[in-house]
C-alpha cells in the first residue's frame, strides 16, 4: 500500500520538510513511525510525529542532530527533539531490571527489529519517504477491525508495568 504525500498534512509543514531534506543527506531509509502513521489512517491530526533514521551510527547521529539544532532528550535512547518532531535511531529495548528504567537499549538494524519494540500493532506502522506503508504486524487490519493487539505477547510488551 502507498500513501500520497498530498494526503499527509505533515508534508505541508515547512519545518518537517526542512528536517526531511536535511536527513536525506545521511540516509535513504527515513520513516515516519508510530502514532502519526496510525492517526493518519484514523483520519486524525497528530501532534505525535516520530521520525526514525537508519544506517547512521549513534556518534554520527548526535553530530547530525546538533548541527541541525535538535536537542537531545533521550541521548541514551538515541532520541532528539526538533520543534514538534522526535527524531531517533531505530532501537530495541530489553528488560534488565525493575521499573520503567530497568532496561537496556541497542541500535536496531532493520525495520522488523525496530518495530517489534512498539506496544501495539497499530503503533508499529511506518511510512517511508515515498509513502510506502511498512506494516509488519498487520496493524492496518487491526485498525480496520478496531482491534487493539500487542506486538508479540502481552507479557513481552508490558512486563515492566
Amino acid at each position: 500500500m502507498q500513501v500520497s504525500k498530498t494526503d499527509l498534512k505533515i508534508y505541508q509543514n515547512d519545518d518537517f520538510i526542512a528536517l526531511l531534506d536535511y536527513l536525506k543527506k545521511f540516509s535513504s531509509r527515513i520513516y515516519l513511525v508510530g502514532g502519526c502513521v496510525r492517526d493518519h489512517f484514523l483520519g486524525r491530526a497528530s501532534a505525535d510525529v516520530d521520525v526514525e533514521l537508519y544506517d547512521v551510527n549513534p556518534h554520527r547521529f548526535e553530530q547530525i542532530m546538533q548541527d541541525f539544532g535538535a536537542q537531545g532528550v533521550g541521548k541514551s535512547y538515541f532520541v532528539y527533539k526538533y520543534k514538534n518532531f522526535d527524531v531517533s535511531l531505530p532501537r530495541t529495548e530489553s528488560k534488565t531490571g525493575v521499573g520503567h528504567k530497568g532496561f537496556s537499549v541497542a541500535l536496531a538494524t532493520d525495520e522488523r527489529e525496530a518495530s517489534r519494540r512498539r506496544d501495539f500493532t497499530i503503533n508499529a506502522l511506518a511510512l517511508d519517504e515515498a509513502g510506502n506503508v511498512i506494516d509488519l504486524f498487520e496493524g492496518l487490519d487491526d485498525l480496520k477491525q478496531q482491534i487493539l493487539r500487542a506486538v508479540g505477547t502481552p507479557s513481552e510488551r508490558f512486563n515492566e508495568d
